[in-house]
C-alpha cells in the first residue's frame, strides 16, 4: 500500500531555509554524540572493582542514545517528539550528576538495590505463586478469554531471573543499602521510594532538580514538555477554532525547535563535563579542546538562525 498523505496535516516538502536550520542543529546534536562516544569508550576502558562501578557509564550510554534520537528527530522536525525525549534526557542528566556528586559508590548500589525490586516486582507477576499474578491473568482474560495463559506464566526463565535478582539483595554488600530502601520506604510512606530518595535524598525528581539548583531547567523544560508526554496539552495541536470549525496545525510543526537544540546540547555538555571530571580526568584537556571549537560552532547556529513563527 502507498496512501499520500494530507498535505494540510503533513507536507511533502519542508521549507528550504527551514530545512537548512533543522538540518544545522542536527548535526551539532551529532557532533556532541559523537565526541561524547569517545569519553564513553574511555571510561570503559578505564580498570576499575567493583559491581557498582558500571553504573555511571550505563547512565552515560542511556544520554548519548537520547541525544543521538533527538538529533535523528529534529532533522524530521519532529520537534514534539524530541520533547518527549528531551524529558528523559533530563532526568538521566540529573541522576548522573546526583549519582556522581558524592557518595558515588552508596549511590551506585542504591540504584542497583532499586532497580532489582522494581524487576522482581515486574517479574512476579508471571508467577502464579505471587497475589500480583492473579491480578494480571484477570485484566489479560477480561480481554481475551482464549488468551493462551500457559504460555507466558510460571516459566522456568523468569522464575530464574526473581532469584537471581533476589539473591543480589542478599549479598552482604547490598544489605545496609537494602534495608534503607525499606526504611526510607516506611518512613516517607512510598510504596516505590526512587533511588536517589534513599539516605534522606529528594522525594521526587523536583526535589532533586531543587538539590541540584536546576529548578529553573524544571518549570521552563521538564514541567512543559511533560505536556507532551502526558496528553495533557493536546489542544496546541489546534491553531484556532471558530464556532462550528478548527485549523489543525500540520504535524512536524518546527515551533520550539531552537529550544529544544539548545536544551539538548547544553544537557549533553554538561553531562561531559561532570563525567569527564569525575570518571576519567585525565581526558579532562581532550574535552576543553574539544569544547573550546564546538562552542563557536553551537553560537554560531543559535545567532545566525532567526525565525518568524506564525500559527
Amino acid at each position: 500500500m502507498s496512501t499520500t498523505p494530507n498535505r494540510e496535516v503533513l507536507p511533502e516538502n519542508p521549507d528550504e531555509y527551514l530545512q537548512k536550520i533543522l538540518n544545522e542543529f542536527s548535526a551539532n546534536i551529532s557532533e556532541v554524540v559523537n565526541f561524547g562516544t569517545h569519553l564513553l569508550v574511555w571510561d570503559v576502558r578505564k580498570r576499575r572493582e567493583g559491581k557498582d562501578n558500571h553504573i555511571p557509564t550505563l547512565f552515560f550510554r542511556n544520554i548519548l542514545e537520547l541525544g543521538d534520537s533527538i538529533s535523528i528527530l529534529m532533522k524530521s522536525s519532529s520537534i514534539d517528539s524530541g520533547k518527549i525525549l528531551l524529558r528523559s534526557l533530563l532526568e538521566n542528566s540529573y541522576g548522573l550528576l546526583y549519582l556522581l556528586e558524592k557518595n558515588e559508590r552508596k549511590r551506585a548500589f542504591s540504584y542497583m538495590v532499586w532497580k532489582a525490586i522494581k524487576q522482581i516486582k515486574n517479574y512476579k507477576r508471571f508467577v502464579s505463586d505471587y497475589p500480583s499474578s492473579q491480578e494480571l491473568k484477570r485484566l489479560i482474560l477480561e480481554y481475551d478469554e482464549s488468551f493462551p495463559i500457559d504460555k507466558f506464566f510460571d516459566r522456568e526463565d523468569v522464575k530464574e531471573i526473581i532469584e537471581t535478582k533476589s539473591s543480589l539483595l542478599k549479598m552482604p554488600e547490598f544489605d545496609e543499602v537494602y534495608k534503607e530502601y525499606n526504611r526510607t520506604k516506611k518512613k516517607r510512606k512510598l510504596r516505590n521510594p526512587s533511588w536517589y530518595s534513599l539516605y534522606d535524598g529528594p522525594k521526587n525528581f523536583l526535589e532533586l532538580s531543587n538539590y541540584l539548583d536546576r529548578s529553573l531547567m524544571y518549570e521552563f523544560q521538564y514541567r512543559d514538555y511533560s505536556e507532551n508526554v502526558h496528553v495533557t496539552d493536546i489542544q496546541k495541536g489546534i491553531a484556532k477554532a471558530g464556532k462550528d470549525s478548527g485549523q489543525i496545525i500540520q504535524i512536524r510543526d518546527f515551533e520550539n525547535c531552537k529550544d529544544v537544540y539548545q536544551s539538548t546540547i547544553d544537557n549533553l555538555i554538561e553531562s561531559f563535563y561532570v563525567f569527564t571530571k569525575k570518571r576519567i580526568p585525565n581526558r579532562d584537556q581532550e574535552f576543553r579542546n574539544w569544547y573550546l571549537e564546538f562552542r563557536q560552532v553551537h553560537k554560531k547556529a543559535i545567532e545566525e538562525n532567526i525565525f518568524n513563527y506564525k500559527k
